[in-house]
């Protein structure tokens, strides 16, 4: 019984803490304002977890499993890849906190985030493929489009009103415009 309180603490620190540095980032975010909202006392955040760094490795490391996974079964079309993510970031706080943690991070030391690259590398290999089969149209360049997707993705995270309502209704005028006139269903 104890164990099981102590392991429902646990969950409840993430998920606060990951609602926490979503909105703050990790600068913004302090342990004070987690346990408050966690309705816990400090100490007993300080139980499970000796510092926010420590909280954020664990919401990161789970992150980057998650990632590998959702890019691998992202299917082969840039809708289901855009409106997978808009809807796992708006369904997984601890997704979207990882996102936000690993781009924060990135950011700070001067690099590109690891998962924005292998995503616009993955947007660019659908949208080359969709070009192939005329579902997107050729006058687009792949690199271009693969920028403004990430772009998407990263602004849709960083902007709660953004994906009020279902994710996918911000993907659709997008990907119908890249179809172009006289290309087939886009993105699919």
């Amino acid at each position: 019984m104890k164990q099981d309180r102590a392991r429902r603490t646990h969950e409840l620190l993430l998920d606060t803490a990951a609602a926490e540095f979503v909105r703050h980032g990790f600068a913004g975010t302090n342990l004070s304002d987690i346990a408050a909202r966690a309705r816990l006392t400090k100490g007993a955040l300080y139980g499970h977890f000796a510092s926010k760094a420590e909280l954020a490795e664990e919401l990161t490391r789970g992150f980057e499993e998650a990632w590998g996974k959702v890019l691998a079964s992202a299917g082969t079309s840039l809708r289901e890849l855009t409106v997978g993510l808009a809807r796992r970031m708006d369904e997984d706080v601890r997704f979207a906190a990882g996102l936000r943690l690993t781009t924060d991070a990135a950011r700070v030391e001067r690099e590109e985030p690891v998962p924005l690259v292998e995503l616009g590398c993955r947007v660019r290999e659908l949208v080359l493929e969709a070009r192939r089969e005329g579902r997107i149209d050729a006058g687009h360049r792949p690199e271009v489009l693969a920028r403004m997707v990430v772009a998407l993705v990263v602004g849709v995270q960083a902007t709660a009103w953004a994906s009020a309502g279902d994710p996918a209704e911000l993907w659709e005028p997008v990907l119908s415009a890249l179809a172009g006139p006289g290309a087939g269903e886009p993105g699919e």
